[in-house]
């Protein structure tokens, strides 16, 4: 697809409408702002960065975006095919090498690598921020990926939370967005599709990871709920936007002498 087919196709201004609603819900741009887009090269943050700079020429503010990618060193991951599409669209990138398969052995993390790998990109995407005066990163998760991060840290104990739209990194610094939280991971595939994205390596655990991942299990089960649960990530999105303490119990939001009628104690 050519730019400008990318600009009058029907389903990528739907794309784009939805992520202008998700970034003014969650307040996530202002004025003057310097905007990184961790780019893996993945489907997900290749359609946030189109989504971006689409979103850069229409809104009624200015402010700049620039892609970043971390590579993390590992076998066939090719750079060079991500460096020509951000060429072809023109879009201003920065990389980074950094030996993490090494860093991962090293540390004894290879069994569960998810966490350090993530550490280890998200560090370098602060410094790659910090060094081009940028103060927010946006990154490339989705509605399925919310969705999933609730159920896992229910169902580990970990607290009702999920990765939120627009929260504070770095000591304040700087904020991480996260523009494409309402849309679905099919409705980027469908998107993907047609976009012919570079083929670049896929993670060496990956096929581990899905036969024996928590992530990847409760990614099967969001899809088996849809079976049951009609408009399921839908329905669990409005859950997330409609938190209801008083219904819930943890005793810092708790009033045990108050007589109003908890069904009217919403956030």
């Amino acid at each position: 697809m050519t730019p400008e087919e990318l600009r009058r196709d029907k389903e990528f201004k739907q794309l784009c409408r939805v992520v202008s609603e998700a970034v003014n819900r969650y307040a996530m741009l202002a004025e003057g702002d310097r905007v990184l887009v961790g780019l893996s090269g993945g489907e997900d943050s290749m359609t946030l960065m189109h989504a971006m700079r689409q979103l850069q020429r229409r809104a009624p503010i200015r402010f700049e975006v620039v892609a970043a990618t971390v590579d993390m060193g590992f076998a066939n991951f090719d750079a060079e095919a991500l460096r020509q599409y951000c060429e072809k669209w023109q879009w201003p990138w920065e990389y980074v090498k950094i030996p993490g398969a090494e860093l991962l052995r090293d540390k004894g993390a290879e069994e569960r690598p998810c966490a350090m790998c993530s550490r280890l990109r998200r560090g370098q995407l602060h410094a790659v921020a910090d060094r081009l005066g940028c103060n927010k990163i946006a990154l490339g998760q989705q509605l399925d990926d919310l969705c999933v991060s609730l159920l896992m840290a229910l169902l580990r104990g970990g607290g009702l939370k999920t990765m939120g739209p627009n929260v504070a990194a770095d000591a304040g610094s700087k904020r991480l967005i996260r523009p494409l939280c309402l849309i679905s991971k099919e409705q980027i595939r469908q998107f993907s599709a047609r976009m012919e994205y570079p083929q670049l390596s896929s993670c060496p655990f990956h096929e581990r990871l899905a036969a024996e991942g928590d992530r990847h299990y409760l990614e099967g089960l969001l899809q088996q709920l849809e079976g049951q649960f009609q408009n399921v990530r839908s329905a669990m999105l409005k859950s997330m936007s409609d938190v209801r303490l008083a219904h819930l119990l943890d005793k810092r939001y708790l009033d045990f002498s108050a007589n109003d009628d908890p069904d009217d104690g919403k956030l």
